[in-house]
């Protein structure tokens, strides 16, 4: 098979961290002057977020809870967006403990804690006075920002939605039999972590990072307030990658160049409403010409050049321009026109999160004329469209499109068009 042109595009996938919450991370079970008895209860939810989008699935085996002793805990609702776990004393609970409850979300699990106090009758005074024993218990719900100063706003009994990073702070008011009452506090924090959750590695965008050095290299004008070892960095303005090899502040973090993504890189989400095309002509092939462009191909002189160039506008309202350039033969009894393949891509080029989909779509020019091709691939008689990935030399698919989902590429996936006769 013969190569008569050939275009790359590089599609990104961006995944955001994962987080877990406990809508209550803390109880207080009131009991007896011996402690809790069995037959007492007390619950909380199992909530997580991918960045700051809700998962729709949350994972808690009832099994896999590790519960004190005295204690058992039931799950319902479980693979739901927030499954609830019940506690109940099966025997006197004397003494403050914990239990761990592992969380699973998209195969990563994470373990949280949820603690468990005890607040005992008082035990019957020197002078045989009756001990004082509890008339009812109220608990109520509300949201902060603060995760250190009690909130003074309205106290709801039910469970309120809580911002990320923000927090969730439940009251409960314990009334006596004399009237006298306590209260106590607990809170949580949404979006926290579990202590042995992993993390992966995070995206950064914009252009404080540049360069092609792959000595580790501080930049501190980053813009990355927290760097962790293997996070990644897109420079998007020249298309280049950075990897972390040392954590820290902007003023700290080290950075080392990891590749180059080719090709236009589309916002998330976005489709294509609309591509220009103009073209030019020029004495030079590698800088493109500031004037002249024209909706029709211009007549080049003999070993000058035919500029071709793409603006596509996407549906937010971004622009993104493409070139692609072609020299004017010498006159001669057989010329044949230039020859040159792009690609389109209806989604963009970055996913994010594992989601979403793009449909690439080959072009064919003929000295600047898009030629004609069928779903098959087939290009007239100059050939046939063939798709390849990466370096991989054997033939993806022969059509004129070809539809990518994340579970085609890892993190960054390169595909290539070639028109092949």
């Amino acid at each position: 098979m013969a190569v008569k042109a050939t275009n790359q595009i590089t599609i990104v996938d961006i995944t955001d961290a994962y987080n877990v919450i406990l809508t209550s991370e803390a109880f207080t079970f009131v009991g007896n002057t011996s402690g809790a008895p069995a037959g007492l209860k007390c619950a909380t939810q199992a909530v997580a977020y991918c960045g700051s989008n809700q998962c729709a699935s949350v994972i808690v085996d009832s099994k896999n809870i590790a519960c004190p002793t005295g204690i058992s805990a039931v799950v319902e609702g479980n693979g739901t967006s927030a499954p609830t776990i019940t506690f109940t004393t099966t025997a006197t609970i004397a003494n403050a403990c914990e239990a761990v409850i592992p969380i699973t979300v998209d195969d990563i699990t994470i373990n949280k804690k949820f603690s468990f106090a005890v607040a005992k009758t008082g035990a019957t005074g020197l002078k045989g006075d009756a001990g004082k024993g509890v008339k009812s218990t109220t608990i109520t719900y509300q949201a902060s920002t603060s995760g250190t100063t009690v909130p003074t706003g309205t106290w709801n009994a039910d469970i309120p939605t809580v911002a990320a990073g923000s927090y969730l702070w439940t009251r409960t008011v314990i009334t006596y039999t004399d009237n006298t009452s306590s209260t106590s506090y607990s809170v949580g924090k949404m979006g926290s972590t579990g202590a042995t959750g992993t993390t992966g590695s995070q995206w950064y965008s914009g252009t404080g990072i540049t360069g092609t050095s792959t000595t580790a290299t501080v930049f501190s004008g980053s813009g990355v307030a927290a760097a962790r070892v293997n996070d990644m960095y897109l420079n998007t303005s020249t298309g280049y990658t950075y990897k972390c090899t040392v954590a820290g502040a902007a003023s700290a973090a080290k950075w080392v160049y990891s590749g180059s993504i080719k090709g236009a890189t589309g916002s998330t989400g976005n489709g294509i409403s609309k591509a220009e095309i103009a073209y030019a002509a020029s004495t030079s092939n590698t800088t493109a010409p500031t004037s002249g462009w024209q909706s029709t191909p211009p007549s080049v002189s003999a070993g000058s050049y035919l500029w071709t160039r793409t603006i596509f506008t996407y549906t937010n309202g971004g622009t993104a321009t493409q070139y692609s350039v072609a020299k004017q033969g010498a006159t001669g009894a057989a010329g044949q026109d230039a020859i040159t393949v792009s690609i389109t891509a209806s989604n963009g080029t970055v996913f994010k999160n594992s989601s979403g989909s793009t449909v690439l779509t080959a072009h064919v020019f003929k000295g600047g004329v898009e030629q004609s091709i069928t779903d098959a691939g087939v290009c007239g008689s100059l050939g046939s469209i063939k798709w390849h990935k990466g370096e991989d030399t054997a033939v993806l698919a022969t059509s004129k499109t070809l539809a990518i989902t994340p579970d085609d590429i890892n993190n960054v996936g390169a595909f290539t068009c070639s028109l092949e006769s």
